[in-house]
């Protein structure tokens, strides 16, 4: 049994800091964490402690400060994480819906260019420039004057409707085979 008690005893006399004690070593830790020989033990003997006792006190006061040090930064991290991975996301889906957006356009427009290539021999003025538009009256007033350009050609009523005759050198040639024979 004096094993056993020896061993409770050693257990129960495990001295713990008193708060004037830990007071101390908190304000000493402050301002230097990790002090020199003689400040550890001018420590230990005006707290009534083992310099041995002040230096594993230290010793443990900064593997804390470390790992609540550790903490903060990962849960600072962690948050900055899980914001910029929100923030990705956004941005992934609103780049897949500009992205469908452009393909839209795309289908849109290459339908438009697939109607105007449809409709090429139609002609349509501009009215926002004026030097157009007079080019445009111009063409106009020359379309309507062809008679006169063109002599020796008329435009005359045929059965089916009307008919255009022409006397080009191709006319007077014969509409013969041997032009289409290239």
């Amino acid at each position: 049994m004096s094993t056993t008690s020896t061993t409770r005893t050693n257990k129960n006399n495990k001295r713990r800091f008193n708060d004037d004690q830990v007071k101390s070593l908190e304000t000493t830790y402050e301002a230097e964490s990790r002090p020199e020989l003689r400040l550890k033990q001018h420590l230990a003997n005006k707290l009534g402690l083992q310099p041995r006792q002040v230096a594993i006190w230290f010793q443990n006061k900064r593997a804390r400060s470390k790992s609540k040090q550790i903490e903060q930064e990962y849960s600072m991290l962690k948050s900055n994480y899980d914001r910029l991975a929100s923030q990705f996301e956004a941005m992934r889906k609103e780049n897949q819906n500009l992205l469908i957006k452009v393909q839209r356009l795309r289908n849109m427009t290459d339908e438009n260019n697939g109607e105007e290539n449809k409709n090429e021999n139609i002609c349509m003025p501009s009215c926002s420039d004026e030097s157009r538009k007079a080019d445009y009256l111009e063409l106009e007033t020359d379309v309507l004057n062809m008679d006169q350009i063109v002599e020796g050609c008329t435009l005359a009523p045929s059965e089916n409707g009307c008919s255009f005759e022409s006397c080009t050198f191709l006319d007077n040639m014969g509409s013969g085979s041997q032009w289409w024979g290239f």
